[in-house]
């Protein structure tokens, strides 16, 4: 079809999902296609993916092997790193805090690449009659209690004119633990809400070291900010303390801040391509710890 348009196309092999090594074998499970444009480079167009998918070539398949069957020949060559903000992940919330524990207010997440194709699947795989199940799924996983009262969309088959975005309104009673002087809360945003769809937190941090290279999905930027309206707020009693991680490969800052009776929680975890050396695990691992701790360490506060 390329051809027909009057580009310069040709097909290449891959082993979706894995490395080929550098030996005269038959490694390939995956036909592909590259394209020469103006810029006199071929490029990696893959229409197996191309649906319901933001990007023209799967950045899933970073930093994978392939070969080019092009007239003057090719050797080995490797799909280059794609910018974890190429993949961002944005979780934004307000809400507002009841004398009794219950938390009201909307949490909404957009996503962009290869994320927006993860969060998209909530929509791809299942018929509309669903959908809004599949979304409620998210809040309950978490608080069983919680009542959904509306879950909002963009149109998921115009893939191509926006970003996936869903807002989600709720109310959860006995969000937090009251006392006569005190609440208890992890904020929703702190939580692991989403969490399907941030791949680096369904890895097993007890594992010390690795022998190995391991794999995530894909690179990935996590953006999370919630503001909580507490109108009963008179101090702070215990508030975790801010974290600032800067590593070579991943890299996390987080922490609250309180605005008069409103507290704000914001964090960014930053992890930099798909397969990673085993060397990199600690690191790797150490953002995926600084980010889950507070989702485990509740916020204190007086309210008398």
């Amino acid at each position: 079809m390329l051809r027909a348009a009057g580009f310069q196309s040709y097909p290449a092999m891959t082993m979706a999902g894995s490395r080929i090594d550098y030996i005269p074998a038959d490694q390939f499970n995956h036909c592909v296609t590259v394209v020469k444009l103006r810029d006199g480079q071929y490029h990696l167009l893959d229409p197996t993916w191309v649906p319901f998918v933001r990007e023209l070539w799967s950045s899933a398949e970073q930093q994978q092997e392939y070969l080019m069957g092009v007239p003057e020949g090719a050797d080995l060559m490797t799909t280059p790193i794609s910018p974890p903000k190429n993949h961002y992940i944005q979780i934004d919330g307000v809400s507002s805090l009841q004398p009794d524990g219950t938390l009201k207010g909307r949490i909404s997440i957009t996503a962009e690449g290869q994320s927006d194709a993860s969060i998209r699947s909530l929509f791809k795989y299942s018929p509309p009659m669903v959908w809004f199940q599949n979304i409620e799924r998210e809040i309950l996983r978490i608080w069983p209690q919680a009542i959904v009262t509306q879950a909002k969309y963009n149109d998921p088959i115009k893939y191509l004119s926006n970003p996936i975005w869903i807002g989600i309104d709720y109310q959860i009673p006995d969000f937090a633990i009251v006392t006569d002087t005190m609440m208890i809360f992890i904020p929703l945003s702190a939580a692991p809400i989403f969490k399907s769809f941030q791949g680096h937190l369904n890895f097993d941090t007890e594992i010390k070291e690795r022998k190995y290279p391991f794999k995530d999905r894909c690179s990935r930027q996590v953006e999370i900010q919630e503001s909580i309206e507490i109108p009963f707020l008179k101090k702070p009693i215990r508030i975790p303390s801010k974290i600032i991680y800067n590593g070579q490969i991943a890299s996390f800052d987080g922490g609250y801040e309180i605005r008069s009776k409103v507290l704000i929680f914001r964090a960014r975890s930053t992890l930099s391509k798909r397969i990673y050396q085993n060397s990199e695990w600690p690191e790797f691992k150490s953002v995926i710890e600084k980010q889950n701790l507070f989702s485990e360490k509740p916020v204190v506060i007086g309210i008398n």
